[in-house]
């Protein structure tokens, strides 16, 4: 019964918090239109996955957004509020001679610069943005895969990437924060650049593809983060899945769970009758209810009906909360960081 001790000594809150966390804001994958039409020509359409439509958020896609958000607010005037987890670097297709990355202060290789609109939307209290990591994926496989032909006609159709997102071979390039990947300390230039383009450091960060080994929590707490998001669904490299004791410090980081989801995609079927059950057992067990849910959801440049499928789910979710729950209480992971310092959790 020992080894059950730390998880039953967590933090627990009274009162009834709600995160949303959403991961891959400012990647971009496919450039434009004309890169998705290769991809259909190289894969097949029919091998895709929803993350080969991902695309970086539109203006389009965050003023729908927003306008869902702004409709609701909790008892203390606060509106729903997206924790936006960011890459913050973007390969840089005008460098055809090795693998090199734009940051994020210096924009986009997509004509449309959204920063207005990230400012915008953290200004209103609507986004709250977050580190997520340099690049998402392992730039050491990235390398290796840069030399191959395959990898030449991916770049030169502005999708390098792509292989990553088609059916069977979605493991293909990941492990940013994985032992494999000799540039996994580049998560401390990810943070400085994060503070460069907010002017705040993130005290979060979700590792890219929910991997991270334990031997680079170190470059995690060196690149100024304390808490970890979703470390029920974090793994190392090898599949070995974490159990650290959630809400408690370990190895110099809070530990934090995602315990609900919104991920209204076929095959998926995350919908928002089952994201207020998997709340209300959160709230049963004194838990902040974290929903899980990300930007591949509501990106809608290349697949815009998807968006307001989810945009609509969206609606109803927040909608139903606040009908079931008034007293709820909408917060970002930043906050849900600092109130975890606080003595006592009211």
């Amino acid at each position: 019964m020992l080894k059950f001790l730390p998880h039953y000594l967590r933090k627990r809150f009274r009162k009834k918090f709600v995160v949303i966390e959403s991961d891959d804001w400012g990647l971009e994958r496919a450039i434009e239109e004309e890169s998705i039409d290769w991809a259909k020509r190289k894969y097949g359409e029919e091998n895709f996955t929803r993350w080969t439509l991902d695309a970086l958020e539109t203006k389009e896609d965050l003023k729908l957004l927003y306008q869902v958000l702004s409709s609701y607010k909790d008892d203390a005037g606060a509106f729903p509020v997206i924790t936006a987890n960011f890459i913050t670097h973007n390969i840089d297709y005008s460098n055809k001679e090795s693998p090199s990355f734009l940051p994020l202060s210096k924009g986009f290789n997509f004509s449309e610069n959204v920063h207005e609109s990230y400012r915008r939307g953290i200004a209103d209290g609507l986004m709250h943005p977050q580190l997520h990591g340099y690049s998402h994926y392992n730039i050491s496989e990235l390398n290796e895969y840069f030399k191959t032909e395959e990898s030449r006609e991916a770049f030169d159709n502005k999708f390098l990437t792509s292989r990553s997102t088609i059916r069977g071979n979605l493991a293909f390039l990941q492990g940013e924060l994985s032992e494999s990947n000799a540039e996994s300390s580049l998560i401390r230039i990810a943070a400085d650049e994060f503070e460069k383009t907010f002017g705040f450091r993130s005290k979060t960060i979700i590792p890219p593809t929910f991997i991270l080994d334990k031997k680079l929590i170190d470059d995690i707490k060196a690149s100024g983060v304390g808490l970890v998001q979703s470390s029920n669904r974090v793994t190392e490299s090898n599949k070995q899945r974490y159990n650290f004791p959630f809400f408690r410090k370990y190895k110099g980081l809070v530990w934090s769970i995602r315990n609900a989801r919104l991920d209204p995609c076929k095959g998926y079927d995350f919908y928002h009758e089952q994201c207020i059950e998997s709340i209300d057992k959160a709230f049963a067990n004194e838990s902040p209810a974290i929903i899980d849910f990300h930007r591949v959801n509501f990106s809608g440049r290349f697949n815009p009906a998807y968006r307001d499928r989810t945009l609509a789910e969206l609606d109803s979710l927040i909608r139903k909360i606040l009908l079931r729950w008034p007293d709820v209480n909408f917060i970002h992971s930043q906050k849900l960081f600092e109130l975890f310092w606080q003595q006592k959790i009211s």
